[in-house]
């Protein structure tokens, strides 16, 4: 396959991507920026453990795309046994089971399904490896505040830590306790207040959006020049 065969295919995943990205995801993903051959992506999730976070995801697309599955990587930490939070490596079975009749829309799709619903049976990251289930939400909840957990420590999810200082739930502590007293409560005092609507744009958020759009007319524009 050619390279402008490829660019072609890509461009033409990109601008449906652009088109279609929040309406197909509930507003639950959004487009960061994007150039010849891969985008980034920011995937916020309403439901499950990492709800109100938001997350940095990379799609890249080789020269036999869409033959070939794209290469996916996070670029935020997350607490979940399907996703290496070191590396950033995904295990998504779209991508192992990949058809060039898929598109850069449907891995966004996979990619928060996969976010609400871990696979620990298909776990790639040891880090999460739980003896107790009842604390996996205290783990998750550490992770994006940005406290120590099995003895690491990584950034804080800025958009979640607002949320949560928000509506009182930010844990708050730099031990870790592995007990199970609380385990349960503090996943019940957050599902309390897991339905609030996002936080209105702000002026720098909306000409973030502004730039997204002007992007995406040239990406269109591109497009159209190859058809």
């Amino acid at each position: 396959m050619s390279r402008s065969t490829t660019q072609r295919s890509y461009l033409k995943d990109l601008h449906q991507l652009y088109r279609m990205i929040e309406a197909s995801t509930h507003g639950q993903a959004s487009i960061v920026a994007a150039n010849e051959m891969s985008v980034v992506v920011s995937l916020h999730p309403n439901s499950g453990y990492n709800a109100h976070a938001a997350f940095t995801v990379e799609i890249k697309c080789s020269l036999t795309f869409p033959r070939d599955a794209p290469e996916v990587k996070f670029a935020s930490p997350i607490f979940h046994p399907n996703i290496d939070i070191e590396t950033g490596d995904v295990c998504l079975n779209i991508l192992d089971k990949w058809l060039s009749c898929y598109n850069l829309l449907d891995v966004v799709k996979s990619l928060l399904f996969l976010i609400d619903h871990p696979n620990f049976d298909s776990a790639i990251n040891p880090f999460t490896h739980l003896e107790n289930m009842k604390l996996l939400a205290k783990k998750t909840m550490r992770v994006l505040a940005g406290l120590p957990v099995n003895g690491q420590q990584f950034a804080p999810n800025k958009a979640w830590c607002e949320w949560a200082e928000a509506h009182g739930c930010l844990p708050a502590g730099e031990e870790e306790e592995n007990d199970e007293d609380g385990a349960g409560n503090i996943w019940e005092d957050v599902t309390q207040v897991v339905g609030v609507e996002r936080e209105p744009e702000t002026d720098d958020e909306h000409e973030a959006i502004s730039s997204v759009d002007a992007f995406a007319n040239k990406v269109g524009a591109l497009f159209s020049a190859f058809i």
